[in-house]
């Protein structure tokens, strides 16, 4: 019997490039579909991103499920996010992101799960108005100008987290929903539309290196503790 719970998290640095060839050999391993996706990236680096978030998901799916990686089939819904082929007959839920340098998997089997990992750097801030709510529109101004940066990645890696959790992506925009600044302030991550508050979704951020921000949002109630570092080669 397969258990993935709480949920585990795995991040794992993209390393040095991949040799083209090997490349080649590991992108006709994949469905038609998933290789055509990864191939429409125009710069090598962002394929092989793709490419290892891919076969990570795939190699621990393996693992927990003791289903040969080449017997896996992985279908996307109508947005375009991947699960698991019902066929299985496993219920079981999976996302990945990368920047930068790192990648960052999760799996989990009680619910629903999103991920986001970013890098922080220097941006126009003027687009924080695009994607807060009100509420953390007035906490982003209050805040020290030294503070602004990393809040701003903070709730963005937040945001998208949900919004991957849910599979709804561009139709969820980021300014409908938010979090409550008075929790916040408390050290606590509270979902809030309007005047509710939702305890649906838990959040855990992470900072797994300097300068790299990233955000869990779960379904599943038993809280997530770390992030499990591991060395890319497992997934080679």
């Amino acid at each position: 019997m397969y258990k993935i719970n709480p949920a585990e998290i795995i991040a794992f640095k993209i390393g040095d490039p991949l040799p083209f060839e090997w490349m080649n050999k590991k992108l006709n391993t994949l469905p038609d579909n998933e290789r055509q996706r990864i191939l429409r990236f125009h710069k090598l680096e962002d394929q092989q991103r793709t490419l290892l978030g891919h076969l990570a998901i795939r190699n621990l799916l393996q693992d927990k499920l003791t289903i040969p990686v080449h017997s896996l089939s992985i279908i996307r819904d109508q947005y375009g996010r991947p699960y698991l082929d019902p066929s299985h007959g496993f219920e079981i839920d999976f996302n990945l992101s990368h920047s930068g340098k790192w990648i960052l998997t999760a799996m989990t089997a009680a619910g629903k799960i999103g991920v986001d990992v970013e890098e922080i750097k220097s941006i126009d801030l003027s687009v924080a108005k695009l994607c807060f709510t009100q509420e953390e529109m007035n906490f982003f101004q209050m805040i020290h100008p030294d503070e602004q940066l990393p809040f701003f990645f903070s709730i963005w890696t937040l945001k998208e987290a949900y919004v991957k959790a849910i599979g709804k992506g561009l139709l969820c925009p980021m300014d409908g929903f938010g979090f409550n600044m008075e929790d916040w302030s408390q050290n606590k991550l509270t979902l809030r539309t309007s005047l509710h508050s939702y305890h649906s979704f838990h959040f855990k951020l992470f900072q797994i290196e300097k300068n790299y921000v990233a955000a869990v949002c779960s379904t599943e109630s038993e809280p997530i503790q770390h992030v499990k570092v591991m060395d890319r080669s497992v997934f080679l």
